[in-house]
């Protein structure tokens, strides 16, 4: 039987003619201490030398008109390997679905594929006022929604108001902290962000408690916008896993909405009125995994484009395996993602720094990377994967179960207990780290049981208090302000109780300024607040294997100009790829 990714791409490709015509794997094997050697070389090194903290862009930054827009051609599709429970989530509640976004929905502006810089989209530019306390954006003028209706300064606006909104919850909501206004709304205050501004409808300014000058380049990339008309009467307590997000999510971007098959796929169909011309793939589709060795099958089988990266991408253990087979580019990328045991510090159990500190003290972080991990990823002490971000002066928390024993006994620990320690990874590497944490762990005495969760599951435990603890990573590759999601005093799955107003103040501070040398000792700071006080408990910082057909020429070289991944919409000039069949 010819495999369902196939069989949809036959069927695409046969609707696009016929209109030509017409005008987990989660089951690891349980491990003992690591102490194997690994039996594959590991990938290679990255090299690379560590990208300058961003500078911000220009004052006024023009968008560059089209000079080649696409033939309507229309003819090809590709298929895009997703995981399970991130586009029923959409752009609100969920970190993952940044490769939607770039194709149905749009930022105003959208960092470029090669991290240096962004690209105007729903705005043709912006201009910040002398002290960097205000931009205003001059929208693109004649965009409409995929249903028709004029995209205007009020969608922008009711954007940004629906992500501070604190009954919303969403996962950026700290990306609009400094914004006038931000405070009294999520006091209850204020209904609307006072600092966010409709002059016309082509025109919005958006005010600042302080200096900002990467605001446009760092925070709003992540804010993809939303059709007023259709959510603006959306209570906001039902904007979590609305019917929008998969029957019906109407975005500008260069691919439509076209069918959801919940569990299977998603599939855009390519939009003839882009303003950048139609593109020249007709479809894209996102297949959607749950499970790591089908994905990975399916990718050997020629029957996907392009692995997940979200949640795991193809396991540092199967590198080998896949870097020889013809059809595919695959590549060691770095992530800029540290990986930490999430901690709830709503609950008294852990609210004692002692036994955050136990909980790095009793795992061999070095070990497991040496044995499970092939040495891929390096170890973590604090949040920022950028060097330049963190303090030299950081405890080290190097392996010592007795010292984990005795802060143990001073805070009072219950062995007898069990905790819940929930993850979503779902590839092998990973289902063996998690038993070798537990058995880690449980040589000091905190016996965790590991419980493979899907989003929903998490964002449940969330709310209702019943999450303990997890196996989690937090994409932070493009600039340490972008770490604000996890460390925010606000109401979120991402920070869990935590609170720190010096850190909230600093990480504010640190986005005030232009350049890495006044950057620097501001985020050093909040790094060893943050050893101190382990927000997280802190693991390694971690890398993806990427894999891409050759048959999409464009995607693989802009994937191989692109320096890491990240965790935001990136604008890769999708309109323009084609697939040679």
């Amino acid at each position: 039987m010819m495999n369902r990714w196939r069989l949809l791409v036959a069927v695409l490709a046969g609707f696009a003619l016929l209109a030509a015509a017409c005008g987990d794997d989660d089951g690891g094997t349980e491990v003992t201490t690591p102490t194997s050697e690994p039996e594959e070389e590991p990938p290679p090194e990255d090299t690379t030398p560590e990208d300058p903290a961003p500078e911000p862009s220009v004052t006024t930054t023009e968008a560059p008109d089209p000079t080649e827009a696409p033939d309507p051609v229309s003819e090809g599709t590709i298929v895009v390997a997703y995981p399970a429970n991130c586009i029923e989530l959409g752009s609100l509640h969920s970190t993952c679905g940044g490769r939607v976004e770039e194709t149905v929905q749009q930022t105003l502006a959208m960092l470029r594929w090669t991290l240096d810089g962004v690209e105007p989209q729903l705005a043709t530019s912006w201009e910040y006022n002398d002290d960097y306390t205000s931009v205003v954006f001059n929208l693109r003028e004649g965009v409409t929604w995929h249903d028709g209706e004029p995209f205007t300064a009020e969608d922008v606006v009711f954007t940004m108001n629906v992500n501070a909104h604190p009954d919303v919850a969403a996962v950026n909501s700290a990306k609009l902290g400094d914004i006038v206004g931000y405070k009294a709304l999520s006091d209850g205050e204020a209904d609307t962000l006072a600092g966010v501004t409709a002059i016309d409808d082509l025109t919005v300014q958006i005010d600042f408690t302080l200096p900002s000058p990467l605001w446009v380049d760092l925070q709003q990339i992540s804010l993809p916008i939303l059709p007023e008309h259709i959510l603006g009467d959306v209570p906001h307590a039902d904007l979590n896993g609305h019917s929008f997000w998969t029957d019906s999510r109407i975005g500008t971007g260069p691919f439509m909405w076209d069918e959801y098959k919940a569990g299977e796929s998603a599939t855009v169909v390519a939009n003839p009125n882009f303003y950048r011309g139609p593109p020249k793939l007709r479809h894209v589709v996102y297949a959607i995994f749950d499970d790591n060795t089908a994905m990975l099958n399916a990718l050997e089988a020629g029957e996907i484009d392009m692995v997940k990266y979200e949640g795991g991408s193809i396991p540092i253990s199967e590198y080998e395996r896949f870097r020889n087979l013809d059809h595919l580019t695959v590549m060691p990328m770095d992530a800029g993602l540290p990986t930490f045991i999430a901690i709830n510090h709503d609950d008294e159990r852990f609210q004692d720094v002692r036994v955050r500190q136990a909980l790095l003290y009793a795992i061999d972080r070095q070990t497991i990377i040496d044995t499970i991990m092939y040495g891929a990823p390096t170890v973590a002490n604090t949040m920022f994967p950028a060097a330049w971000a963190r303090s030299p002066n950081l405890e080290t928390y190097d392996y010592n179960p007795d010292r984990a024993r005795e802060l143990l006994d001073e805070a009072g620990w219950d062995e007898s207990q069990t905790i819940d320690l929930a993850y979503y990874y779902g590839d092998e590497t990973y289902a063996d780290v998690i038993v070798a944490i537990q058995q880690y762990l449980a040589e000091v005495g905190i016996n965790v049981q590991p419980d493979l969760n899907d989003g929903p599951t998490l964002f449940a435990k969330r709310d209702d208090g019943t999450f303990q603890l997890g196996l989690f990573a937090n994409g932070q590759g493009l600039d340490p302000s972008t770490a604000s999601i996890i460390t925010a005093c606000v109401d979120g799955f991402f920070t869990l109780g935590y609170c720190n107003e010096e850190v909230d103040q600093l990480m504010s501070e640190g986005s005030s300024y232009g350049t890495q040398a006044e950057r620097a000792p501001i985020y050093q700071k909040v790094s060893e607040i943050l050893n101190q006080e382990l927000n997280k408990a802190w693991l390694w910082y971690d890398v993806r294997i990427m894999a891409f057909a050759n048959r999409v020429p464009a995607m693989v070289r802009h994937y191989e100009e692109q320096p890491r991944v990240v965790w935001a919409p990136i604008y890769n000039e999708i309109e323009t790829w084609t697939v040679d069949e």
